[in-house]
């Protein structure tokens, strides 16, 4: 007991870090897209870490499983190194009891993906989406930058020499294309943006040019000059389409049964809700046989780790076929359940037979 207290406390800690690395670079990645949405539609900071909370869930349904994986190795090639693992062997503890700090870590893992993945994911993609659609559409701000030609809609051109957070302009110039018959230009010195029921530009110390078709100019000086920043006359906001990952299972199994050419991609994506948490046991399992089953060697522990590595792909790239698969055929729907089991049994048994991965390992050595 104390052992295993001991083994699941570095495998725990080493799973949390190796989850919150790869968060932060999901995080990093995909992060782009969102401060692209603030900064072209002028959406505050707050709504940026708002979204990046949304997403929080669907980061970590990706995250935990290879951070469980890369957890698990890190903490056991530490105790290999450390001539532990070689010790506990020698007192006559089986592969298999070593590895129980690791499924209790597995399980753990695993529920908190089936509680994301039921319960929690489809009301935060759900409330990331309507967010994301909300500042998209949002006609009620837009955004100015300074020294930089800005089309306010498609007869209002603007350009600001300073802009500051009170709304207060300098330096500015204004084309308006509004009357067919004439171009009408300002130039202003100061100036203020006032947000009623519409958008008023408030210009002070400027001048105002009206050019007609024939060329003949009119130039009026002004103290202030009120302009209306108009909207599009055919602006309207387009309908949101909602996604799968916005759905529970019950949704998606119901609307599987009324639907055609999507049944196979919504009963894929329902069945992943669940499939998902058997692939914690499967990383742990791959990390476990190789290390546990093997003997020590410092100069073996890069093998070690290209073969785990490159089991973990392989497994993965078979789930996600088997998952694509199901798109266009449902009939495979069965081995989204019974490859991760079939394959954790295997990986289980060779774990408890008296056969001795080193060999298997030594053949990958020979063949790189």
């Amino acid at each position: 007991m104390i052992l295993t207290r001991y083994i699941f406390k570095h495998t725990f800690n080493s799973v949390f870090i190796s989850t919150s690395v790869l968060v932060g670079i999901i995080w990093v990645s995909q992060s782009f897209k969102s401060i692209k949405l603030i900064i072209e539609k002028g959406a505050g900071l707050l709504d940026f870490f708002i979204l990046s909370a949304y997403s929080f869930p669907s980061w970590l349904l990706i995250a935990l499983p290879f951070g469980t994986f890369a957890g698990c190795m890190i903490s056991y090639l530490k105790l290999e190194n450390d001539r532990e693992i070689s010790v506990m062997k020698s007192a006559g503890i089986s592969p298999f009891k070593l590895s129980m700090p690791a499924l209790l870590v597995s399980i753990l893992v695993s529920l908190i993906l089936f509680v994301i993945s039921h319960f929690i994911m489809p009301k935060t993609y759900k409330n990331f989406k309507i967010l994301q659609n909300e500042i998209r559409n949002n006609s009620q701000s837009f955004v100015l930058k300074d020294n930089i030609f800005i089309d306010l809609n498609k007869n209002q051109t603007i350009f600001i020499g300073k802009f500051d957070k009170n709304n207060e302009l300098e330096e500015i110039f204004i084309q308006d294309r509004s009357d067919s018959s004439n171009i009408i230009e300002f130039f202003s010195k100061k100036g203020k943006l006032v947000f009623d029921k519409t958008k008023i530009l408030n210009m002070k110390d400027g001048t105002r040019i009206s050019t007609d078709i024939k060329g003949t100019s009119t130039i009026l000086n002004f103290k202030s000059y009120d302009i209306e920043i108009k909207k599009e006359q055919n602006e309207s906001v387009e309908p949101r389409v909602i996604e799968y990952n916005e759905y529970d299972f019950f949704e998606l199994i119901k609307k599987s049964q009324n639907a055609r050419g999507d049944k196979g991609k919504l009963l894929a994506e329902a069945h992943s809700r669940n499939t998902v948490i058997f692939m914690p046991f499967v990383f742990s399992y791959i990390v476990m046989l190789i290390i546990l089953k093997s003997n020590f060697s410092r100069t073996f522990s890069i093998y070690k780790k290209t073969t785990g590595i490159g089991l973990l792909f392989i497994i993965q790239s078979i789930v996600l076929i088997i998952k694509n698969t199901v798109h266009s055929n449902v009939i495979f729907l069965p081995l989204m359940y019974l490859f991760p089991i079939f394959t954790l049994i295997i990986l289980i048994t060779l774990l408890n037979k008296s056969y001795k991965f080193s060999k298997f390992s030594f053949f990958i050595k020979r063949s790189l």
